[in-house]
């Protein structure tokens, strides 16, 4: 399920104004380093009471751990974060988490600023700010929904 930071959509969202986030593999290079604390708190915050639209059959396992670590056993995580951002709504698989703990990933600095100034999922607030730039709360011709 890899996407490049950034990317117009994403596995989860078609809209036009999604940009994936966190959608690693273990085959792509991926950009590392540390991440403000404050981030890690509010992102971990997002992740426990992530407003969901859709709820996964399964979930994914981390592909950048069975690459590094063969035979061990690999987390796992079945949702998706959405962040809305002024110009766009930013989606990562709830893995972003692990991939930043364990696999010191740093998503793009767009990213961590919207997370610091998201509001808290579900609220007035955060529908407020989703808009209309999310598939699912527009059924737009390129949303996944099944």
């Amino acid at each position: 399920m890899y996407c490049f930071d950034l990317t117009q959509g994403c596995p989860v969202d078609d809209s036009p104004h999604a940009r994936a986030v966190g959608w690693l593999d273990g085959e792509h290079p991926f950009a590392t380093g540390a991440v403000p604390p404050e981030f890690l708190q509010a992102i971990r915050r997002h992740v426990e009471k992530a407003w969901a639209p859709v709820v996964a059959k399964g979930v994914h396992f981390c592909e950048v751990c069975a690459r590094a670590r063969p035979g061990e056993r690999r987390h796992a995580a079945g949702g998706n974060l959405w962040i809305p951002a002024q110009e766009c709504v930013y989606v990562a698989p709830h893995l972003i988490l692990h991939y930043i703990e364990a696999h010191q990933y740093r998503p793009p600095d767009a990213f961590v600023a919207a997370v610091l100034v998201c509001p808290p999922q579900g609220s007035e607030e955060y529908m407020r700010l989703l808009g209309d730039r999310s598939c699912w709360l527009t059924g737009g011709p390129g949303c996944r929904r099944r």
